[in-house]
């Protein structure tokens, strides 16, 4: 008998610990424990799978096999400006996303997995797929699909998993996820893919912002290289709109500790008006307001724990993420994340117990003191 879940956001007034800081040794690779469990696969262990896997990824339904022993382990190495996971666990899982996941969580994210260990089947309307060791699939949240994740031989599933946000994907791999093709890294092409994620795995821990970007975005080129999407006739061309949607993210991105950053100041810089900026982010479901806060915020949240910056003083963390006090960034993260950045901090780093459950203004959740 098997585990079944659905991958919803969390309620508010739910409990759990505060997610452990947990630097995980693979060899030369130190990443980021999320999630780790070792021993019974009790319905409580699948549960707060399910919970984290929703926040890192996608809404979805969640089914496990029974096994007797469960070995588990998700850790992250990098979280700007994509996310790069590994993945390695004992059973049997699969995901399934359909239409009612997306209209109510619509992600965006375009997630590349890197098998090492078992296969991934995936099924998507347009044709299935079954991706083996030494190979990477595309998968694209914002389209219904089943994927399921099977051990190999020795008894495991692993995997590195890319999750790259819409802009970023359109930038270097537009039309990509179109394509059911299984692509392998064994390549000369590959290669050069291999390497360059095996390096983000073992310094992205140690990555700034501003190194991590050209490098995330030199792999997706790599990327590009090894699917080679003229050989396979699938058309890069961006329509105007969602080229200038791009050219407006990329700028708030690039200047988020601006406290300046401004509505006139993103169209002059992107050489349009603002009047046809109002009307990308239209076309687009958006605003500019949404822009700059979904970005500005979890920057401000990754400093407060990230590694190098967890002892900078609050108002130091607030004027890097271009606030200008520190009254509006606690105000900002507390509507936000339904707690000061204080105590958001201490919960992390397993300081304050017991903890429960808040969420912030896209549903995930975050662990506070209680």
């Amino acid at each position: 008998m098997g585990y079944r879940f659905g991958l919803d956001p969390p309620r508010r007034g739910d409990t759990a610990r505060a997610a452990a800081q947990i630097a995980h040794r693979y060899g030369e690779y130190v990443m980021q424990t999320l999630f780790s469990a070792n021993g019974n696969a009790t319905s409580e262990v699948w549960a707060k799978w399910a919970t984290l896997s929703a926040r890192e990824f996608y809404d979805g339904e969640f089914v496990a096999d029974h096994v007797d022993k469960l070995q588990f382990c998700f850790e992250k190495a990098l979280a700007f400006p994509a996310s790069l996971t590994y993945l390695a666990l004992n059973c049997g899982t699969s995901y399934r996303r359909t239409w009612q996941h997306i209209r109510s969580n619509k992600v965006g994210f375009k997630v590349i997995w890197f098998i090492s260990k078992g296969t991934l089947s995936i099924s998507r309307s347009n044709g299935s797929s079954i991706i083996e060791k030494g190979q990477m699939g595309i998968l694209d949240s914002d389209a219904p699909f089943h994927c399921k994740m099977t051990p190999g031989v020795d008894g495991m599933f692993e995997s590195y998993q890319l999750a790259v946000p819409a802009y970023l994907f359109l930038a270097h791999l537009e039309g990509a996820e179109q394509v059911n093709n299984v692509f392998s890294l064994e390549t000369p092409q590959g290669k050069v893919v291999q390497r360059m994620l095996h390096l983000l795995v073992k310094e992205g821990e140690n990555l700034s912002r501003r190194t991590a970007k050209p490098l995330t975005e030199s792999l997706l080129e790599a990327l590009a290289d090894c699917i080679d999407l003229k050989g396979l006739d699938i058309s890069r061309r961006q329509s105007l709109v969602d080229k200038r949607l791009a050219d407006i993210e990329n700028y708030i991105l690039m200047n988020l500790s601006d406290p300046d950053l401004c509505y006139n100041r993103v169209a002059s810089n992107c050489g349009i008006s603002p009047r046809y900026l109002c009307y990308v982010l239209k076309a687009n479901n958006t605003s500019f307001s949404d822009l700059l806060w979904k970005n500005r915020l979890p920057r401000a949240r990754d400093l407060l724990v990230a590694p190098g910056t967890r002892g900078y003083p609050i108002h130091e963390i607030a004027f890097m993420s271009g606030f200008k006090s520190a009254a509006h960034f606690s105000r900002m993260f507390k509507a936000a994340y339904g707690c000061p950045p204080r105590e958001f901090r201490n919960a992390i780093e397993g300081s304050v117990s017991p903890t429960t459950v808040c969420e912030d203004d896209r549903g995930e959740q975050i662990l506070r003191a209680a």
